[in-house]
């Protein structure tokens, strides 16, 4: 609601960015929503990151492209409540944004030195940066905000990619509500002799509404198309 006298004061249009303001900000209740599903106060979420899962990354390692290979390979050894692998083509990193420098370094490094399985003593060899080619990375801010308690700049998840029909998590729109809908309450004032006055808003109070409307849900499905570190090392 805003008064008429602060839209007849106006002058610097502040108010004509209402519509762009409801839509960002229904963008950004989805978006906090959809954290929420796999982060809490202290971390990965509890319901979703357990021993009994199995999804939690031995120790919470830092991210690193070591923790990171370790990660990868949890998914790849999955398999369903039959026995069956889990196949799994590619996966989502995401990551919070003071982790943004060490994940960038990671998918622009050209080439990785690892040890030698077996080999001698400090015996190395370069690979190829082989670990980016299926990967896709997604910050997300509001990692730390859902994670106020602790690590909220350290947590880091590797989803799998959904099209293999286990997806972590869904989200579902009522349709026709997938993007925030805005609306504006319509004038009930009109000057004596004359039409409706949209700028005179409220007959009582003079005043004008808006609204913005987005209708969405969302649900933890499988465990098995995810693991997470809360990157404490511990």
């Amino acid at each position: 609601r805003i008064s008429w006298e602060s839209i007849i004061n106006d002058d610097l249009d502040a108010f004509t960015s209402i519509p762009a303001r409801l839509g960002r900000g229904g963008r950004r209740t989805v978006a906090r929503f959809v954290t929420a599903l796999y982060v809490d106060a202290s971390g990965p979420h509890a319901s979703l990151y357990s021993v009994g899962n199995a999804n939690i990354i031995a120790s919470n390692p830092v991210f690193s492209i070591t923790s990171l290979g370790t990660a990868i390979g949890m998914l790849h050894g999955r398999t369903d409540t039959d026995g069956e692998p889990i196949l799994i083509e590619e996966v989502t990193l995401v990551y919070p944004p003071l982790l943004h420098v060490a994940v960038q370094n990671v998918l622009n490094q050209i080439s990785v030195d690892m040890t030698v399985v077996g080999g001698a003593s400090g015996q190395t060899v370069r690979v190829n940066n082989w670990i980016i080619q299926r990967l896709k990375a997604v910050e997300d801010p509001y990692i730390p905000i859902v994670a106020s308690s602790a690590n909220g700049s350290t947590s880091w998840f590797v989803f799998a990619d959904p099209s293999v029909g286990r997806p972590a998590l869904e989200i579902g729109f009522l349709r026709g509500y997938e993007e925030p809908v805005l609306y504006q309450k319509l004038a009930n004032t009109a000057r004596v002799g004359s039409g409706v006055d949209q700028m005179a808003g409220d007959f009582s109070t003079m005043a004008q509404e808006y609204k913005g409307l987005i209708a969405f849900g969302g649900t933890r499905l499988d465990p098995k198309s995810t693991v997470a570190s809360n990157g404490s090392g511990s």
